[in-house]
């Protein structure tokens, strides 16, 4: 029988003195055996190789039995295939009327009381001499078009998000009262998530969220000398007051009076904010139950975006605090670093992707005037404007551009061997770097290979010496934390 290899589906992660198979083409894990490891490693010598040849080469040491019976396992993981061409790849055909809407995404206010210096949304939006707010009649639009779109699906996720949401905190109450109301009315569960910059908190706010269980997210860099580089108040003048101080006094507020779920910090990691660790015990300290970093890798500011080098310090602090991860999850407890459980729950789950995420498919973003975005980093971007809530979704503009986006559809991310958990990577950021959202994020590839390889070794430590550790504590001891936007 005639062999190809075919190394992109099949990557090597050192374990101990041991080896893991990645099969990217179903994103599964295998510990090798010597059979298997000489076979590979035979394997990539080779640019043609038979089974006879294969069987004879690692004889005496294996039998024809054990190296056909492994080569018959590779091949069902496409390690191998037949010298029979295989079939012609199909473009994939992506249909949004026939994905169910699960979340949305609410713009309720472009406007923000902060003047973060890395912050996406254009100045003109939030700063300008009319921003825009969304409506009470806009919101029920809005929510009237979830409920249309959900389909079977038998809980709604709503997402407030601005500029700072809490600016329109009477709009939210309306919003919250009357999809209640549609949920009952419907037979689904609605659930509420906020993303935060912290500054506007009350008690009566606090309170709210306890009553209807928000899901919470604050948007906080760390310490206060690493928060006010980037996030500060800017007043007429031009000049810069951090908000720090404003926001930890709030956030102690929070974790008195809030119960209903966890609270989850979010993290914006630049140029000179790359103390991970330092970040981290500072925010745990705070009273935050998991703690997610998001690096700039795309930036227009030199100011911001983080280099090769900053990258390597960022990996270089993940693997620190990978390492509590593991010492803490042996004695059975959990550390809420938010990357590393995102990592082990896909793992576990063997997540194989063909987008990066749901954007356009199971979510969806609207801004203030009632117009549709693929997500909440699109609004006021014409290319990626779907429609309005009032007048209906472009399915054949989402269509189009799903197609194009799709993983499969990306010809340099076929030889990659974590397609199946990165997908192509953010559609903004590649829209940020290279001018089109469907193309692959390659400034951070290998940033995101040596993590992976990280996190894979982290998950088989974890199989191996707890096992039931990533079910009961990251995927049910997780809870109701939110699972924060990017």
């Amino acid at each position: 029988m005639n062999l190809h290899f075919r190394p992109e589906n099949a990557h090597l992660v050192p374990f101990g003195d041991r080896q893991v198979l990645v099969a990217a083409k179903s994103m599964s894990l295998f510990v090798l055996d010597h059979v298997a490891e000489e076979i590979l490693a035979y394997a990539r010598t080779q640019s043609r190789l038979t089974l006879e040849q294969v069987t004879h080469t690692l004889q005496p040491r294996f039998s024809s039995v054990e190296v056909e019976e492994t080569i018959q396992e590779l091949l069902k993981l496409h390690v191998f295939v037949t010298e029979q061409p295989p079939p012609k790849p199909i473009r994939p055909v992506v249909d949004t009327a026939r994905f169910p809407l699960g979340s949305l995404v609410l713009n309720v206010a472009n406007k923000c009381n902060l003047h973060c210096s890395y912050c996406y949304e254009p100045d003109a939006a939030k700063y300008g001499a009319a921003p825009v707010q969304m409506d009470e009649a806009t919101a029920r639009t809005s929510i009237d078009f979830l409920f249309a779109k959900a389909g079977n699906n038998q809980e709604v996720n709503v997402i407030f998000f601005g500029g700072e949401a809490l600016l329109n905190f009477k709009l939210m109450r309306q919003v919250v009262a009357y999809a209640k109301e549609k949920g009952e009315a419907s037979g689904k569960k609605v659930d509420f998530s906020l993303t935060t910059n912290g500054t506007l908190l009350t008690d009566e706010i606090i309170d709210f969220f306890q009553e209807h269980r928000f899901g919470l997210t604050i948007s906080m860099d760390g310490p206060q000398e690493l928060h006010d580089k980037r996030r500060f108040f800017l007043n007429t003048r031009g000049e810069r007051k951090g908000s720090y101080e404003q926001i930890v006094a709030r956030v102690k507020r929070l974790m008195e009076r809030y119960t209903a779920r966890p609270v989850v910090a979010r993290v914006t990691v630049t140029k000179g904010t790359v103390e991970i660790m330092r970040i981290y015990e500072h925010l745990t300290s705070l009273g935050f139950f998991e703690v997610g970093f998001s690096p700039v890798t795309a930036s227009d500011s030199a100011e911001h975006g983080l280099d090769p080098a900053d990258l390597r310090q960022v990996l270089a602090g993940f693997r620190e605090l990978g390492a509590l991860y593991i010492e803490r999850a042996l004695r059975n407890q959990y550390t809420g670093f938010s990357n590393m459980s995102t990592m082990l729950t896909d793992l576990y789950a063997g997540t194989n992707k063909l987008f990066p995420c749901g954007a356009g498919l199971g979510l969806l973003d609207v801004d203030g005037n009632g117009d549709v975005y693929l997500c909440h980093r699109f609004p006021g971007t014409e290319e990626h404007h779907y429609g309005n809530v009032k007048t209906g979704l472009a399915h054949d503009r989402l269509n189009d551009f799903l197609n194009s986006a799709h993983v499969e559809n990306k010809p340099v991310c076929q030889t990659c061997w974590i397609r199946g958990l990165c997908g192509g990577g953010c559609y903004h950021e590649a829209m940020t770097q290279f001018g089109d959202a469907a193309l692959p994020n390659l400034h951070y590839c290998t940033f995101l290979r040596e993590w992976t390889e990280y996190g894979i070794q982290v998950y088989m430590t974890l199989q191996e010496q707890n096992p039931g550790f990533i079910e009961t504590a990251v995927l049910r001891g997780r809870g109701d934390a939110p699972r924060e936007l990017t």
